[in-house]
């Protein structure tokens, strides 16, 4: 460590140079680590004393030739500087408070590096599943947004269907999806999902909960939009095809079906981005935070997010479980290409209005909801994972078209 100190006096005076080479004869018997920076009164300025440890003047400047000199000595004065007014060499006890400030300063410095380490650090472009892994990532991190999220989300929960099960008849009822306070409870409860992931994943880990819906840390409408005109008509007509090949009939529609279109078409798409932004959006940003490599963080958490959304659902049928997942891990694909939830939410939504409608409309709405008792068939699994391969095949196309995926087919949207 250096320790800088200004001597501020007339190089011209006597007395002056020999106070100079007195004071630095000193430092090289037993001070090596002091630097004498002599300077004249006449000379410096506010600014020319930034950067010194110490100020020694060797006469206090008096006249108008050496105002900018006292200025500089009083700013540095103000600013923590040790100054000193001396003819002679300075005592000990300023070349002490001097060290002092050298010390203060250079761990200034190495905060001011280190903040522009991870100030750089946090510019690099990173992949959405890493998105969550700064600077400042340490191994607990995720699980104290798991834990902060999941607190929030049942405390939520319980506000939410507090008005519902004070209507509702009993506990069965709250199960039954033909009831307008039970369908729009379920929905709101599964909204809830957004902002308690969203405070899970700043509580955790310090960083914009914003990142969790794309590498810009906001939701691309334009995108969205994009989205929605192209996966709407064709998953209608998947959705057509699955009428025609199943043969269901034309039935009556539920008594409050009104109602239950109002919620559906209000309510619906905030349950459909909640479970997104959870399944495919904190869940695979708080697991990926762990993994150095993003492409294994890819695996892993495509893994875990088909796994937990499949079992969510409650039906342990395997043709469910691939219909599920099917969707799940196509989530995970568009999200890793296009680096957002946008595409998924999308999908997600569009397939929930869409078979909901018709079962208001057509009849048939409490078959509509998977639960444990929901049974799958070889053909429908199959229906349902050749239309969600069309649907991301042309998602990924686009994007590509529009500049919101990369090129290569594998390549990862970074931000």
């Amino acid at each position: 460590m250096t320790v800088r100190i200004a001597a501020v006096g007339n190089p011209g005076h006597l007395q002056d140079q020999q106070s100079l080479a007195q004071a630095r004869a000193l430092s090289r018997q037993g001070a090596p680590d002091l630097e004498w920076q002599p300077l004249t009164a006449g000379e410096p300025g506010a600014e020319s004393l930034e950067g010194y440890d110490g100020v020694w003047l060797m006469a206090w400047p008096q006249d108008l030739a050496t105002e900018g000199a006292r200025r500089a000595a009083w700013q540095a004065h103000a600013a923590g500087v040790p100054v000193l007014v001396s003819p002679t060499e300075p005592p000990a006890l300023f070349v002490g408070q001097a060290r002092e400030r050298a010390a203060y300063r250079l761990r200034s410095e190495q905060r001011a590096a280190e903040a522009a380490r991870i100030e750089a650090s946090e510019r690099e472009p990173r992949t959405y599943v890493s998105q969550m892994r700064g600077p400042r990532h340490r191994w607990w991190r995720p699980l104290v947004a798991l834990a902060v999220a999941a607190g929030t989300w049942v405390v939520g929960a319980l506000v939410v269907s507090l008005p519902a099960l004070l209507v509702v008849e009993s506990e069965e009822e709250m199960g039954n999806p033909l009831n307008p306070w039970a369908s729009v409870s379920l929905n709101l409860v599964l909204a809830l999902l957004v902002p308690a992931t969203l405070l899970g994943l700043w509580v955790g880990f310090r960083r914009s909960p914003w990142r969790v819906l794309s590498v810009t840390g906001r939701l691309r409408w334009g995108w969205l939009g994009w989205c929605l005109l192209v996966v709407t008509p064709l998953w209608a007509a998947y959705l057509a095809v699955t009428w025609f090949v199943f043969d269901q009939d034309v039935l009556d529609r539920p008594e409050h079906w009104v109602a239950l279109l109002v919620i559906t078409l209000v309510t619906t798409p905030l349950q459909a981005a909640g479970e997104e932004i959870a399944f495919r959006g904190g869940l695979v940003q708080g697991v990926g935070a762990w993994f150095h490599s993003p492409v294994v963080a890819l695996v892993v958490t495509t893994v875990l997010s088909t796994a937990f959304f499949a079992a969510a659902h409650g039906s342990a049928d395997v043709w469910v479980v691939i219909e599920l997942g099917s969707l799940a891990a196509a989530g995970c694909w568009l999200v890793w290409r296009t680096g957002g939830l946008e595409a998924v939410i999308v999908l997600h939504v569009v397939n929930n209005v869409l078979i909901m409608v018709t079962g208001i409309l057509l009849g048939g709405l409490e078959e509509s909801y998977v639960d444990g008792s929901t049974q799958g068939s070889p053909v429908s699994a199959g229906m349902n994972v050749v239309a969600t391969v069309v649907v991301t095949a042309v998602l990924l196309r686009l994007a590509r078209r529009r500049g919101i995926a990369p090129a290569g087919w594998a390549t990862p949207a970074t931000g």
